[in-house]
Formats: C-alpha cells, sequence, structure tokens
C-alpha cells in the first residue's frame, strides 16, 4: 500500500477523523513546500479559508456515509498562494480519509473570467492520459487538456487564441485521410445527439483511437466531447501478435500429425486439418463433435480401449503420453495406427487450462515393416515361402511328426531344361511359367503341406503327418504328371518337365538340412536317370 501511495501521480494525503494530515506523498510534500514531513499535528482545515471550513466538514462527513466523494475549494498554500483543488475522496477501513488533489491550473492565455468553469474541466482531466477536447454546439473550442495538444502538436499561438479553425486545420494536415475526418465531423455537427468511435491514421506512422460523445445537462444539449488516445504501439502489437497466430495456424493446418486440444472441461477447443482428416470432419462440423464415440483400440486391432485409457482423457488427468500406439478404426472401417503425445497444459500459477494431444499416423510405416518381414521369409516372384521359413517350418514339423510317429516326406523339385525358356522366350516369360508351376503345386497339395521356393527353378516341399512310404510317393509321381499338363497349358513348345528327389524321416534322417540334401541327392539322379520322374534316395546314391 504504501508503494502504490508513493507512486500516485498528483499529490496524495491520508486524513484521520478530525482531518489531520497523518501521511503525504512526495507530490504533495511539494505542494505544501514541505522538506520534511511536520512534526507538530497539521490539519488539512488549516489551509482552507473561513468561508470554506464548514461546507468541506458537510463534505467530510459524508465521505463516511458515501454521499460524497468529489469536492472543490481553494487552498492557502504558503507565500500567501492559492490554488485551486479537485479533491477526490475515498474512505480507509479505520474511518480514515484519502484525498487525490488535483490542481485547476486554467489556461491562463485566452481564459478570462468568463472561462473560467472550462478551465476546472481541464484542470479535471490533466492528467488523463488520452487527448481531450470539448466543443459547444457550435463546434467551437470550449477546452483542451495538455495531451491534446501534445498529439496533435497544436502551436502555441492555437492555443491562446483556442482558434478552432486553425486547431481543425493543424489536425488535418496531420491525417492520412482528412477528407474522411471532415466528413465524420459535419455529419457530427449535424446529428449532434450521435456518438461515434473509430480509429485514424496520422502520417507520421501514428495511430489514434478517436471517440466522441454529445454532453448533455438536464436534457439540453450543450456541447461534445472529443477524446484522442495513442495507439500506435498497442496496434504494432496487435499487429504483430496477429502476424504470429496466423505463422502458427499456418504450420499447425499444414503440418502432418493430427493436433487435438480441449479447454480444462475437457471441451474440444483445437483441432487442425490432419486430425479433422484422420476424423472424417469437415471444416464447418462443430469442434464439440469431434471426439464422440471414437473407435481406438489397443494395438492389436480388436481390443477396445477402456473409457479411462482414452488418449485426451488420460492427458487431462495428468497422465503423459509418450509415443504410446494405438489402433483407430474410421468411418471407412480402414485401421490407422497412431503414435500418440501428450500432455495437460497449465498457466503460470499452475492452474490446468486444458490439454492436448498429437497423433502420428504410422500405418504405413507398419505396413512397410510387415512388408518387410514378409519378404525376409518369403519369395517375392511367386509369394511362397522362401529356404528360411521353409527350415524352421520343416524343423517345427518333424518335432511333431516324431510325437505321433508320422512319415515327414521331403521333394526336391527341379524344372528340367527351364534356362531355354529364358533364353528363346525372354525371362518375363520363364517368370511366368514359375508363377504358374507355383499355382499348379498348391493345388496339388493339402494346406498343411510346406511348399518352398528354392531359388531360380527349384522348389522343395514338405508332406507331414504320412502314414507311409508310399502316400509320398504318390504326391510326386503326381506332381510330375500335373506340372507337365501345366507346362503344355502355357505352350506346347516348351520342352519342360520337373525331376523330384525324395527323402522321408525318419528313414533318410531326422534333421532339416540332412533330409534336404538327401532329397536333393535323390534329385539329381532323377534328371540322369531321363527326367520327368520321381527317385526316392537311397544309401546307395
Amino acid at each position: 500500500m504504501k508503494h502504490v501511495f508513493e507512486d500516485l501521480p498528483l499529490p496524495a494525503i491520508h486524513l484521520d477523523a478530525q482531518t489531520r494530515i497523518l501521511k503525504a506523498n512526495n507530490h504533495a510534500s511539494e505542494l505544501f513546500t514541505w522538506q520534511t514531513f511536520p512534526a507538530e499535528p497539521t490539519y488539512f482545515t488549516q489551509f482552507l479559508p473561513i468561508e470554506e471550513i464548514a461546507s468541506f466538514t458537510a463534505f467530510y462527513e459524508k465521505i463516511a456515509t458515501g454521499l460524497a466523494t468529489v469536492y472543490n475549494t481553494t487552498i492557502c498554500l504558503p507565500g500567501e498562494v492559492e490554488a485551486q483543488v479537485n479533491i477526490k475522496a475515498s474512505l480507509t477501513s479505520n474511518d480514515n480519509r484519502i484525498f487525490l488533489l488535483n490542481k485547476q491550473d486554467a489556461w491562463k492565455a485566452g481564459c478570462d473570467q468568463s472561462c473560467r468553469h472550462a478551465a476546472v474541466l481541464e484542470a479535471q482531466y490533466q492528467q488523463n492520459p488520452g487527448g481531450i477536447l470539448l466543443v459547444n454546439g457550435d463546434m467551437e473550442m470550449i477546452s483542451f487538456n495538455q495531451e491534446f495538444i501534445n498529439i496533435w502538436e497544436i502551436p502555441p499561438e492555437v492555443q491562446k487564441s483556442r482558434d478552432e479553425k486553425a486547431s481543425l486545420q493543424s489536425i488535418l494536415g496531420k491525417l492520412v485521410k482528412p477528407e474522411e475526418f471532415i466528413a465524420r465531423v459535419e455529419y457530427l455537427y449535424k446529428h449532434p445527439h450521435e456518438s461515434d468511435t473509430d480509429e485514424v491514421q496520422l502520417k507520421d506512422g501514428r495511430t489514434l483511437y478517436r471517440h466522441t460523445y454529445p454532453i448533455y445537462s438536464q436534457g439540453e444539449y450543450l456541447g461534445r466531447v472529443w477524446y484522442f488516445l495513442d495507439i500506435t504501439t498497442l496496434k504494432q502489437a496487435q499487429h504483430q501478435l496477429e502476424k504470429q497466430q496466423i505463422f502458427q495456424q499456418a504450420i499447425l493446418e499444414h503440418i502432418q500429425d493430427g493436433i487435438v486440444a480441449t479447454n480444462e472441461k475437457g471441451e474440444v477447443s483445437l483441432a487442425n486439418r490432419a486430425s479433422r482428416r484422420l476424423y472424417g470432419i469437415e471444416e464447418t462440423n462443430l469442434l464439440t463433435d469431434l471426439y464422440t464415440d471414437r473407435n481406438y483400440y489397443h494395438t492389436d486391432g480388436i481390443t477396445p480401449l477402456a473409457p479411462t485409457e482414452d488418449p485426451l482423457k488420460k492427458v487431462l488427468v495428468g497422465k503423459n503420453l509418450d509415443n504410446d500406439e494405438i489402433v483407430f478404426i474410421d468411418g471407412q472401417r480402414k485401421e490407422h495406427t497412431l503414435r500418440v503425445n501428450g500432455q495437460a497444459m497449465y498457466d503460470g500459477d499452475g492452474q490446468k487450462i486444458g490439454a492436448f494431444i498429437s497423433m502420428h499416423d504410422i500405418t504405413d510405416l507398419r505396413a512397410a515393416e510387415e512388408k518387410l518381414r514378409y519378404f525376409a521369409n518369403h519369395d517375392q516372384l511367386t509369394g511362397l515361402p522362401n529356404r528360411r521359413l521353409f527350415h524352421d517350418l520343416l524343423e517345427q514339423t518333424l518335432k511333431q511328426a516324431h510325437r505321433h510317429d508320422f512319415y515327414v516326406g521331403v521333394l526336391f523339385l527341379d524344372l528340367d531344361d527351364f534356362k531355354a525358356v529364358n533364353d528363346q522366350y525372354g525371362h518375363h516369360i520363364g517368370d511366368q511359367l514359375l508363377r504358374e508351376v507355383a499355382c499348379t503345386l498348391k493345388n496339388c497339395l493339402r494346406d498343411s503341406d510346406i511348399l518352398c521356393r528354392w531359388g531360380g527353378d527349384e522348389f522343395i516341399i514338405g508332406l507331414p503327418a504320412s502314414k507311409d512310404n508310399a502316400g509320398i510317393i504318390n504326391v510326386a509321381e503326381k506332381i510330375c504328371t500335373e506340372v507337365l499338363r501345366c507346362i503344355k497349358e502355357q505352350d506346347k513348345n516348351f520342352e519342360v518337365s520337373v525331376s523330384i528327389g525324395i527323402s522321408i524321416s525318419p528313414t533318410h534322417g531326422m534333421e532339416p538340412d540332412l533330409l534336404i540334401r538327401n532329397a536333393d541327392i535323390a534329385m539329381y539322379r532323377a534328371k540322369r536317370s531321363g527326367k520327368n520322374k520321381c527317385e526316392l534316395f537311397s544309401r546307395d546314391l
């Protein structure tokens, strides 16, 4: 309180119930010419003319009842100096009073007793930060404060003469659009009961806030107040803020991640373009509808998230999200894998003001990873399992067969004279033939059988849970027939067939590598024996 009292821009004194001055700020000490605050009790009534004391005492009592707060009087200062002051009073909690003393310094030049009332008005609004001009019903200047002069740089001779035409010309000379200003003045002269507010631009780059309103006394129109406030700094700050907001909004709208924010009540207050596109919501839709009935799931895409696991609800209760993965199913039933980050937001006092989440759609990334995993174990041309996957599947099959005493057959296939197709017809024809052969092989096998492209024109097949060797050999012979038929259907001129080597577990081995090696040996025996035939592995090979 003491700091505020001392920093007031005009004289201020603290009085007790008997008008004794208890404290004075620096401006008041200067007014009363006190070098140091008087040691002896000093009463405010000491500075009043005798004829004013009774009226002032009545005013002083009314302050306590709230019936009076403003009083105009003359005070007698040291050196027989008189000063008119406007007192603005307020009551403190302990029945003391605070007085703000506003000296009513009239414009001396050009102002005689007839305009003393205007001088009183001028003194009352000298402390106002805006420029104030008072005109009568004929738009003639009656009063103005110092800030009005400062803003419009009114020449001294105009100040002395109070020449409204000269003042108007001085003002017009500083305006960017004087014709608009004068048109407004003329309009208000013809419509004296209207108020008006706008902004005016000055040639020196300043922006002024302008407000004008009529003055009445007992229903009679007396004149008009013009109020001007330099808002250049405010407009510059506002313009800079608007630029920053536009810049931030542009970034927010064009960023690829979806951004959603809520207020402290959980009501959606912001959603950028990416989030609206994700949720299938148009620009004109209500943001509060954005988060209704959203389909969030765990990463399996099947198990729904519990209501408390909703990303925005989690961050709103203070739980941070750090690259959490969820699945969102949109209106077209398309799955989106989202990587979500977010947290609650607080103001400088630690009060929660809302929360936000950012959602990075990694659906394509997960699909690419899945594709990489697929091609790590599958042949790109035929889509069949490759060597690595076949070896793993065969190993599992052998373990199961061993537990149940089943035979497992391994067939190693090689297309005879396939190279001639590539040389004569081109690799694209050869690739097409390999795809057709792969399709034929699938049709010859059960779902539980394992088919693999070993490489080039070689395929390998695992036949699990076979009851005897004969069944395995029958499958191999059927494959020879069907593959040859498939090749001839593609082109009768293709001189291509298939040779198959057969190994059977447990007779020819218990390990995948050994069975594959033995089937490969048998396949070469089939080729040497005339091609387009099957050969069962035997030890003498």
